[in-house]
């Protein structure tokens, strides 16, 4: 019976509170963005944008206790942002805006050769599933990552212990603003269960299908006009990762045999994520003007009609996960932050070109922001311009 009520509590923490925070920005979204895919994504978009800017503060101003009091913290804001987004849904449902259930019906109101690709792709994500709740491998990483989380379980401190050693050690400032292993702590706490257990073994069941939603969203922008295409390439993707670990360091391999670091999410969830927002930011119309040219402001199609009434597209939403994202990829890698920064720029470049509009410019560099400012504290950090706590 414990057992039950511990995948009860990891279920809560790693689904249903990110879904619920999620629905918080759906008003914000274009109707065939709000799908619950699309909810789970901007949840954790949203959930590790505060787990860095609850957690940093902790981390180096908090030298005992600080596990404990980043719990009493955080807990109660992503709390309430899963409630707020409840909330929303129900105001969204009074006014006949619902969320929209397109993969059911992508995958059911298709052709037999569709469906037995579904199928194939289905099975090939319940046999990556399978192996990483089976075989879960480890590494020399395990060795530092992995204890961090354990440290902070049992010893009630964020990166003021060699996890080497064992011992008390200065903070260490170049994986301080990295929170990826303190949120595995945080839902094993939670959840009660060890930190190493919900790393190795439900952080993949969790993140694996989550990665391939993204895909799942690019799929759907990238092969508008051909929808029988969709599930060949969601199938090929799938296949693509299986056969990926042609070295130790590409993304696939982090995909499915260190899922649950934080240079893997970094790869496979933040990254993608990035062209995601912006494929679904700058789409092409179905009316077009005989160029294929990406038209930025409103999008005729006919999902986005209510009641005969031509809805304009919102962006809105999606400029802000795209300032989330560029903050909240620093719970994974400090790199993550450079690489969704330098990408935000360059596609923001080009689609000021295409569509010649300098606002277009301006909004990714806003986006930029958050980004600009974690980059300037680990700086900051590493260079010894700020006095810590000892």
């Amino acid at each position: 019976m414990m057992t039950v009520w511990k995948i009860f509590g990891l279920l809560l923490w790693l689904v249903a509170v990110p879904f619920c925070m999620g629905l918080v920005v759906m008003p914000c979204l274009k109707r065939k963005l709000r799908t619950p895919g699309t909810a789970l994504v901007s949840g954790y978009i949203l959930m590790f944008t505060l787990l860095e800017l609850i957690g940093i503060p902790v981390v180096l101003l908090v030298v005992y206790n600080g596990f404990t009091i980043f719990i009493k913290c955080f807990t109660p804001v992503i709390i309430l942002f899963a409630l707020l987004g409840v909330l929303t849904v129900r105001w969204m449902g009074k006014n006949g805006h619902r969320l929209n259930f397109s993969m059911t019906s992508a995958i059911w109101d298709t052709s037999l050769e569709e469906k037995i690709m579904w199928l194939m792709f289905i099975g090939l994500v319940g046999f990556q599933l399978y192996m990483a709740f089976t075989r879960a491998s480890f590494d020399g990483d395990d060795a530092y990552y992995g204890v961090q989380g354990v440290i902070a379980q049992q010893v009630d401190t964020l990166y003021r212990v060699n996890p080497y050693t064992g011992r008390s050690a200065a903070l260490d400032v170049r994986h301080a603003l990295a929170l990826f292993p303190i949120w595995e702590a945080y839902a094993g706490s939670m959840s009660g269960v060890h930190a190493t257990i919900v790393s190795h073994s439900f952080v993949p069941l969790v993140l694996i299908p989550m990665t391939y939603i993204l895909y799942y969203q690019i799929g759907k922008e990238l092969f508008w006009k051909k929808r029988e295409s969709l599930p060949m390439f969601m199938a090929l993707m799938a296949l693509w990762q299986m056969f990926g670990y042609v070295s130790l360091f590409t993304t696939e391999t982090f995909f499915l045999t260190r899922t649950w670091q934080g240079k893997s999410f970094a790869g496979n969830f933040v990254i993608p994520a990035v062209i995601w927002i912006f494929l679904s930011n700058a789409e092409p119309s179905k009316e077009g003007d005989g160029l294929g040219r990406i038209k930025y402001g409103e999008v005729r199609r006919a999902s986005d009609i209510y009641g005969g009434v031509e809805e304009k597209s919102k962006n809105t939403g999606l400029w802000l996960l795209l300032a989330c994202l560029n903050f909240a990829g620093g719970a994974s890698s400090s790199l993550a932050i450079l690489l969704s920064c330098l990408m935000t720029a360059g596609f923001g470049l080009l689609f000021a070109f295409r569509e010649r509009s300098f606002v277009v410019l301006v909004k990714a560099g806003l986006a930029c922001i958050p980004g600009g400012i974690y980059v300037l504290l680990y700086v900051a950090l590493t260079h010894g311009l700020l006095v810590l706590p000892v």
